[in-house]
């Protein structure tokens, strides 16, 4: 008799099966025209460029960049909390396959019975125990493979977690690398800063002896006394940057306490080695937000493909088994158990269901023009990075000639003014400017650097080749 009432529940599903097949097109980008190279290339790099798998801290062969980048890979906020956003959703995975398995509950349970009578001739007591339990079982068959759907969308969605770990890594290692040169810069700064100041200084004693001698005017040393004023303001400014930068190492590192980070290294390093670039094809398996853009984009066609099936009708498998007994011992002894089975499906909810599937369409729309959205930035990044790398050069070029320029032109103003045929005005002039770049000079070799280390970022190159291969491991491990 079971076998006759599950089989004709199970008819209406098998036709409705057979009149209509869930199937669920592809959601795939519209075609953007990736170009086949980079309008700029990397110049003048080494003949043994670092390729890829190599960490270019390393190749500063500076220890304290070095440590200071496994301090913040191992403690930045960020990462930290995109930690924990994975195992979220690997929690939401184990909560999605859980769908696959049947439930199973329990209930165990007891009561006393009193009664108790009186009568004008006689008093009667009486009581009774009835003891009782139960097992309920329920599981819904994925016929529509709406339960796939969800679990495959929220593996998608932790292999994006993962991704989206990875590529903050890439960024704060950047950013790490590229504040520490800029409190190395400053402190530069500051010591050409202080010998500037005591050069004018010196300028200064020199124009009131010339004074007191005959040789000078109150005009003379009054410019000169306007020269050290404006060399000694900019100190503060240049102190200024240096503390700033320390508290934003400070906070990459995961530290609260902005007193605790120390920078020793004094003299900028020499530039990295230009990386080989490549092709902008090459960006969508090296950069991991393109990546996880993409995972996205398979993770919103398998939400569409489960809010199809949820139009559909689902089969709903039970059973139960209860016992009772007025005695503990004999309570497994009687039972009753029951298996049932039903179809349940939508006939009207005012569109709810088919504006989850439009909602769900939507977002697999939109997830796509982020990926493409995301493609073009990365291609841009690598594009501005290798331009402005190629342009900062040419102009810290021009700034030294422009430098050697100028100190031969201060030799001919102080000549010119020794010799009583220019003023002292055109001697500040000169030298001001000269001032002016060798500050400037150090501000843009920093630049340089800064510019070729966000080149790897650009490219996706900043994790190394081992960590590079754990990773895929890991996705690999979750996608079984």
């Amino acid at each position: 008799m079971n076998q006759v009432a599950i089989s004709v529940l199970l008819i209406p599903v098998l036709l409705l099966s057979g009149c209509r097949t869930l199937k669920t097109e592809p959601v795939l980008p519209s075609e953007s025209q990736i170009p086949p190279s980079f309008s700029q290339t990397a110049k003048h790099s080494a003949s043994n460029p670092v390729g890829r798998g190599e960490r270019f801290w390393e190749v500063f062969g500076n220890e304290e960049l070095t440590g200071l980048i496994e301090q913040v890979q191992s403690h930045n906020f960020d990462i930290k909390t995109l930690e924990s956003r994975i195992e979220r959703e690997r929690a939401n995975l184990k909560k999605e396959q859980s769908s696959f398995f049947p439930d199973l509950d329990f209930s165990l349970g007891g009561q006393r019975r009193e009664r108790k009578e009186r009568t004008a001739s006689n008093r009667s007591h009486d009581g009774s125990h009835s003891w009782d339990a139960g097992l309920t079982s329920s599981f819904t068959a994925d016929i529509w493979g709406e339960f796939e759907a969800g679990e495959q969308s929220q593996r998608l969605a932790l292999m994006a977690a993962k991704l989206d770990l990875t590529d903050r890594i890439i960024t704060v290692t950047t950013q790490a690398a590229q504040t520490w040169i800029d409190v190395i810069a400053a402190r530069n700064e500051g010591m050409i800063l202080d010998q500037q100041v005591e050069i004018n200084r010196t300028l200064l004693e020199l124009q009131k002896l010339r004074f007191s001698n005959g040789q000078a005017n109150a005009l003379d040393v009054s410019q000169q006394r306007e020269a050290l004023a404006e060399a000694s303001s900019q100190k503060p400014l240049v102190e200024r940057n240096e503390r700033l930068s320390l508290n934003s190492l400070a906070v990459l590192s995961g530290k609260t306490d902005m007193g605790s980070i120390t920078v020793t290294t004094q003299v900028l390093p020499e530039p990295v080695p230009l990386p080989d670039v490549g092709i902008p094809a090459d960006l969508l398996n090296n950069r991991p937000d393109i990546q996880a853009a993409w995972l996205r984009v398979e993770a919103a066609g398998q939400d569409v493909r489960e809010a199809e099936a949820d139009r559909l009708p689902s089969l709903n498998l039970s059973a139960q088994a209860l016992f009772s007994s007025g005695e503990l011992d004999l309570l497994f002894q009687n039972w009753v158990a029951s298996l049932a089975a039903d179809i349940v499906g939508p006939i009207f909810d005012a569109g709810l269901r088919q504006a989850e599937v439009e909602r769900t369409m939507a977002v697999a729309r939109e997830q796509v023009q982020l990926y493409v959205q995301t493609v073009s930035q990365a291609i841009r990044e690598v594009e501005d990075s290798l331009v402005s790398i190629d342009k900062q050069e040419d102009f810290i070029r021009l700034l030294e000639e422009e430098l050697a320029l100028a100190g031969l032109t201060l030799k001919d103003a102080m000549l010119q003014y020794r010799n009583g045929q220019s003023s002292y005005l055109n001697y500040l002039t000169v030298w001001s400017r000269i001032e002016f770049l060798e500050r400037q000079l150090i501000r843009e070799k920093a630049t340089y650097l800064k510019e070729r280390i966000g080149l790897y970022a650009a490219l996706g190159w900043l994790i190394d080749k081992g960590s590079d291969e754990d990773r895929i491991d890991g996705l690999r491990s979750d996608n079984k």
